[in-house]
């Protein structure tokens, strides 16, 4: 999907004689736009969930709910996480976290001004078959604090899109695409036109949904005939 999307942004940005955007600044703006479009899949599921629930929407092969959230569920990743010191490593690609598990258990998450409350009280104090846990930054606090090995404990949680990388060989000067060290996008397919009206705005193009649809029909129209001619 990567280079039919740079190839519809060339052909916009060069019909409206906006000049040219190299790989680096294409890459940029397809890492924000498909960051863009990937984080509206939350809003857009909770919008889709609250009128589900108020009967505004039926449950049936169109629900808007699970269509979302098979989006959503590409994205979703189990990891052993890692003991450092004292505390435990939040993955790199987080980016919201279901729960972590220890054992097969879910362990809780507190807030951080409970910890103290929790861990001193004879009656709520955590043990291995009751865990609970703070986030702070970049580090998981687990306790109890026997509960300390790289392994033990199992993030389950939606990690980031893997930022888009548009590959190429130099030909003539020109850079012409490369399959093989190319990073396609990782959001739905249905979103290639959302990504080619945004990362035009991010070359400083504004373009309407239709437009894009009407000068692709043509583009590709213009690609057949040269290749049967």
């Amino acid at each position: 999907m990567i280079n039919s999307v740079r190839n519809t942004v060339m052909f916009l940005l060069n019909k409206d004689n906006r000049g040219y955007v190299s790989p680096s600044e294409f890459d940029y703006f397809a890492k924000q736009a498909q960051l863009e479009i990937f984080e509206s899949y939350f809003s857009e599921y909770s919008k889709a969930l609250l009128a589900q629930n108020s009967r505004k929407r039926g449950l049936n092969y169109g629900d808007s709910v699970a269509h979302i959230q098979n989006k959503i569920d590409i994205f979703s990743k189990n990891q052993a996480l890692t003991f450092s010191t004292d505390h435990f490593v939040v993955p790199s690609d987080l980016y919201k976290l279901i729960n972590l598990t220890y054992g097969g258990k879910v362990v809780q998450q507190v807030p951080m001004h409970r910890l103290d409350m929790i861990v001193n009280s004879n009656l709520s104090a955590p043990s291995v078959t009751y865990p609970v846990f703070t986030r702070e930054g970049v580090k998981m606090n687990v306790r109890p604090t026997s509960i300390s090995t790289t392994g033990d404990v199992i993030a389950n949680y939606i990690r980031k899109p893997l930022d888009p990388h548009w590959g190429y060989n130099t030909i003539n000067s020109d850079p012409v695409y490369n399959s093989d060290s190319s990073v396609d996008f990782e959001i739905s397919e249905e979103d290639e036109t959302d990504l080619v009206i945004k990362i035009c705005k991010y070359s400083g193009l504004s373009i309407r949904e239709a437009d894009v649809v009407q000068l692709t029909s043509q583009q590709e129209q213009l690609e057949y005939q040269k290749q049967n001619s």
